[in-house]
């Protein structure tokens, strides 16, 4: 009776492991990618926190005369529906005109509300062609061209990614996989052109018009280390930890999450007192 019952116990400590961990895993670091980006682009919604560091120099003029910013402390974190193509953000970076704020959007409609554009929200339109749908058509539409780019990525077959350790992450174990990215590779995502030095962009580019002034370093020679992290479970994106490289304008690092995968979000749009059409 006794060997029966460690037989029975071994048996289903046997079975709950194999439910925690998926029945193959993989090995391939384009699969590992592909299973990601096929998990994201069937998403309903997400969680995102970002955290960058580093410094940076700015030079919005282009005259020469930028000044380096540390970066430390900068911060987002966004509730994302993506099957109703909404999004709230906050955000914050001390060192950089020590701007703060807020970010409501819902399908062609931006709300922004920061310290340097007063107590009101802004209302922005923004055009269809800057909301692109995220994965295949079936997929629902993403509230953010940056996460729609990002699927993209995912699912190219002509980068060289290579599989690195398995860590730990908030959804158990995750794979490894690391890229880097030529200026030609970041100039593509997205299907335009990087960005060229200058101020934040118009309207037209999906960003609020009040964010005119705000000033940008150099993208266009840029290049990027990934190292992307993939549920082994869920094959459901858990993490990105990328260090963009500027030349000499700097080396930020910057620091993804993804966590609340398809959790259920509401975004509304702020009260029509608190809200004044943009400038």
């Amino acid at each position: 009776m006794r060997r029966l019952t460690v037989s029975l116990v071994a048996a289903v400590l046997a079975i709950a492991a194999c439910q925690g961990q998926p029945a193959t895993l993989l090995t391939d670091p384009h699969a590992i990618l592909a299973a990601a980006a096929a998990s994201t682009s069937s998403a309903t919604s997400v969680h995102l926190d970002l955290a960058a560091d580093g410094a940076v120099e700015f030079d919005p003029l282009g005259t020469g005369a930028g000044a380096a910013v540390n970066l430390r402390g900068t911060t987002l974190a966004a509730d994302i529906d993506l099957a109703g193509n909404r999004l709230h953000a906050t955000f914050a970076s001390p060192n950089l005109m020590n701007i703060a704020g807020e970010i409501i959007s819902i399908d062609q409609t931006v709300y922004l509300k920061s310290s340097l554009t007063g107590a009101k929200y802004l209302a922005t339109s923004v055009p269809n062609n800057a909301v692109p749908s995220a994965g295949t058509s079936a997929s629902p539409a993403a509230s953010s061209k940056a996460l729609a780019s990002l699927t993209e990525l995912l699912a190219r077959s002509d980068l060289k990614p290579v599989k690195g350790d398995d860590v730990p992450c908030a959804g158990g174990t995750c794979y490894t996989v690391t890229l880097h990215l030529s200026k030609e590779d970041i100039a593509t995502l997205g299907g335009g052109a990087a960005p060229s030095p200058g101020i934040a962009p118009s309207p037209d580019a999906g960003l609020p018009g009040a964010l005119a002034g705000v000033p940008l370093p150099n993208l266009a020679d840029a290049t990027a280390e990934l190292a992307i992290h993939v549920e082994q479970t869920t094959t459901r994106l858990s993490g990105i930890d990328a260090t963009i490289h500027l030349g000499d304008t700097g080396d930020p690092h910057v620091i993804a999450t993804f966590t609340k995968w398809n959790d259920p979000v509401t975004v509304a749009a702020p009260p029509a007192d608190q809200v004044q059409a943009a400038p």
